[in-house]
């Protein structure tokens, strides 16, 4: 082989390592950047309080559940106000990781690994901690909320909880969509 060939393959080489370098930094920086958040949690985190709601609000043949009534899209938008307490997203927080820790203690497990049983379990040694009553009731508050709200707010679409009640409600009813998420 030749001085030039070798220059040549040697160039190469080291314009694809290069770029094989460079693909791996983008990598890298992809991984170690941080998730988008709404309200200061992450994707994963608002799957599991939308877990969490659905497990205290079930769906049911003749009622609705978390899901049902937009549960965590109405806790979204109440946190996502700049003008919310933002005590309630860092207790919040503080719960779902006081939760898992207290998962992985228990069961050596992720929570929303657990099955419905075990998780009814954690939920009420949880419940008897101070700050997890205190988390649970915030919980179940917005969960009401939701329920009840005018669906403009985010939470009871098209009213289903208000059919499920039976419950007419009152007027004027606010005119337009409210809140950052409906922006």
């Amino acid at each position: 082989m030749d001085r030039r060939r070798f220059l040549v393959s040697m160039s190469a080489g080291i314009t694809a390592s290069s770029a094989l370098f460079s693909s791996l930094q983008s990598v890298q920086a992809a991984v170690t950047a941080a998730p988008p958040t709404i309200a200061g949690l992450t994707p994963a985190q608002w799957d599991l309080v939308a877990l969490i709601q659905e497990h205290l609000l079930p769906t049911e043949a003749d009622s609705p559940g978390a899901q049902t009534i937009h549960a965590r899209r109405y806790l979204q938008s109440v946190l996502n106000e700049p003008r919310h307490d933002p005590g309630d997203r860092r207790f919040l927080l503080q719960g779902l990781t006081d939760l898992d820790a207290l998962a992985v203690k228990r069961y050596r497990h992720r929570f929303f690994t657990l099955d419905h049983g075990q998780r009814e379990t954690l939920l009420r040694e949880y419940e008897r901690s101070r700050d997890g009553h205190r988390w649970l009731r915030m919980l179940l508050d917005y969960l009401m909320e939701a329920l009840l709200t005018d669906p403009v707010y985010g939470g009871n679409p098209q009213g289903v909880g208000w059919k499920w009640l039976r419950h007419t409600p009152g007027f004027p009813r606010p005119p337009t969509p409210q809140g950052p998420l409906f922006a």
